[in-house]
């Protein structure tokens, strides 16, 4: 126990192989993960929206949720809303890499420790990902609102052609929010966003860098050698520290998004229903989502879509990782070269 508490002592350790990137690479190098990410996971988010904000009769599960989608909407209907989460994701990974780097330097000035344990990166990773909570907040609205717009008409014996549709795309749920409630009404779901990306994104760094820990201190002679250097890790680690980091997130962030989406798309969901109920409330508070969601089917209701979203995390997230690395090891080299 002590020699495994020694070594979380020594979790940093393993950076000092390369320099560390600096400020324009991580948002240039983050930028560029958040993309690859993005166009990896965004079919399985769409079926993850829909099945955490549908009532349970409009599909049964995922396969169903796949099926009418495609049958209604075509391979399109998956990445509808696309541009705008695209961007988001690329300004997220590029300050959620910027803001932990940075976080991490200003530990070590305010601390003196030059090897930050791991509780010190939980916290770099929990700050940077309620720094990104205010960019993404308002892509995600926008998001989740055409994602689930056209579902108004399954479960009714419709198309979704058939279903007159509000939006035509990112632009016009913009200028919608902005002419009917200002600039606040594209923070809809800010303080769950909030929670989301200060617990998800702390434990998403947080689970990485264990994940190379472990991999990297199993390839030492002695436990009381230092870890080696994060450039030994191939892409096969890369791959698997990524998409821990991308479980870890959701497990642990679920039923806060869950209550995000919920809150986002009530007014969309209230304009399809034929329950005067459904409508009731168009600016839900958090404690009355909660009651609203546990009202569909218990704890249970918090985790519908979970499965899908795992399915996707862990590739999606291994690509990010994946580019990240790997282009931060390319700067490095290129930079040694100059030298």
């Amino acid at each position: 126990m002590e020699g495994e508490i020694q070594a979380l002592g020594e979790l940093a350790k393993y950076d000092k192989g390369r320099p560390k990137p600096g400020g324009l690479e991580d948002l240039a190098f983050g930028s560029l993960a958040g993309m690859m990410g993005k166009f990896v996971e965004y079919p399985f988010d769409t079926v993850k929206v829909r099945l955490q904000t549908s009532e349970s009769q409009v599909f049964s599960g995922t396969i169903d949720c796949l099926r009418q989608t495609f049958r209604n909407e075509g391979f399109g209907g998956f990445y509808r809303g696309l541009t705008s989460p695209l961007v988001g994701a690329m300004a997220e990974n590029a300050i959620a890499f910027y803001a932990y780097n940075r976080i991490q330097s200003v530990i070590r000035t305010v601390t003196g420790a030059q090897d930050l344990n791991l509780g010190h990166l939980f916290l770099s990773g929990g700050i940077s990902g309620a720094i990104c909570a205010f960019v993404i907040s308002p892509v995600e609205l926008v998001k989740c609102k055409l994602q689930v717009e056209n579902v108004r008409g399954y479960g009714h014996q419709q198309t979704a052609n058939v279903v007159k549709t509000r939006f035509t795309g990112p632009l016009s749920v913009v200028t919608h929010l902005l002419r009917t409630e200002g600039v606040a009404g594209l923070y809809r779901g800010i303080g769950p966003t909030v929670a989301r990306e200060t617990l998800g994104v702390g434990f998403w760094f947080g689970a990485y860098e264990v994940v190379c820990r472990q991999i990297l201190a199993s390839r030492r002679r002695s436990k009381d050698d230092p870890l080696p250097p994060k450039d030994v890790l191939g892409p096969g680690s890369i791959i698997l520290a990524g998409g821990c980091a991308g479980i870890a997130y959701n497990i642990t962030s679920y039923p806060i998004d869950v209550v995000k989406s919920f809150i986002q798309t009530s007014d969309v969901r209230s304009a399809g229903s034929a329950q005067p109920a459904a409508a009731a409330e168009s600016s839900p508070t958090i404690a009355s989502t909660i009651r609203a969601v546990y009202s569909r089917g218990g704890i249970p209701a918090f985790y519908r879509g979970l499965g899908i979203t795992l399915l996707r995390a862990f590739p999606a997230n291994a690509a990010m990782f994946m580019t990240y690395e790997y282009l931060s090891r390319l700067s490095a080299d290129l930079r040694s070269k100059n030298q």
